[in-house]
């Protein structure tokens, strides 16, 4: 049997850990001094606006060692192989911890693997490892599986202010004359498991015609994902069923530790082909 633990970056709904068979290790969120914990998508309540209207310090931390040490002794005790999937690990520090928990563990199969990914990129994963299992390979196949279908997950996202990426220390090679003046908005990708600049885009139908550039026509998901619902994500989602018709296309919102990162203007694409 095969569990899978994952990092709340992946954003999965309670009922979608459940249906997957995954368990979630909270990544945390500080707001003025006041802790936080990330779960499950749909327990988040109004946080958008928490993020959006705080002047206070917010901050996130990861996963500790001894949280994912207490996930994978659990479910080893109930006889499980686990595999172990983390937001990138040069975002985070997850994967490291994670690692260190799984040498911790006296008994028990462990897999962690950094997926170099988040959000929309692991939940494709996480359906992936469980579809593969449920074929009937084992722990060591699945991981294989996983690593051959990485490389065709692809992430492009956008935000209206790189200070909070830059404060962050998470932004890769992006100039710091790359703004917001006159209305250009940088379009960022997660590469490498870090994020660069992509393109620029003039204008808001500018930037949403790039974010599907390149898409190629026989990709087989496609995720838009976004902080706070609006008129423009469901324009986004229509566009997306009419350039990519046989393509299966969700909306899914991030949280707030990645909301923290990125503000409540991020619209990102994730997107994987056949």
């Amino acid at each position: 049997m095969l569990a899978i633990v994952a990092d709340s970056t992946v954003y999965l709904t309670k009922k979608e850990a459940s249906a997957y068979g995954v368990r979630i290790v909270p990544q945390t969120y500080i707001i003025g001094g006041r802790v936080y914990k990330e779960t499950y998508a749909d327990t988040f309540g109004d946080f958008p606006s928490l993020i959006k209207n705080s002047k206070l310090t917010m901050e996130t931390a990861q996963p500790s060692v001894d949280e994912f040490l207490d996930a994978f002794r659990h479910l080893s005790k109930k006889g499980y192989d686990i595999l172990c999937i983390t937001i990138s690990s040069r975002l985070s520090s997850a994967y490291y911890n994670a690692v260190l928990a799984k040498k911790q563990l006296n008994s028990g199969r462990v897999e962690v693997v950094d997926s170099s990914l988040t959000a929309g990129g692991m939940y494709l994963l996480v359906k992936k490892a469980r579809h593969l299992a449920a074929g009937g390979l084992g722990l060591e196949e699945v991981v294989g599986g996983i690593y051959r279908y990485m490389p065709s997950i692809s992430i492009r996202f956008s935000v209206d202010d790189l200070s909070l990426l830059r404060s962050s220390h998470r932004l890769g090679s992006v100039r710091k004359s790359v703004s917001a003046v006159l209305n250009r908005k940088p379009l960022l990708r997660l590469s490498g498991g870090t994020i660069i600049a992509e393109d620029i885009a003039c204008g808001s139908s500018n930037k949403i015609r790039k974010m599907f550039a390149g898409i190629p026509y026989n990709t087989a998901n496609i995720i838009i994902h976004y902080i706070v619902p609006s008129q423009r994500i469901d324009m986004i989602a229509r566009l997306a069923h009419r350039l990519f018709p046989d393509a299966v296309v969700e909306r899914r919102q991030l949280g707030p530790v990645l909301g923290i990162h990125l503000g409540c203007s991020v619209i990102g694409v994730v997107w994987s082909t056949k």
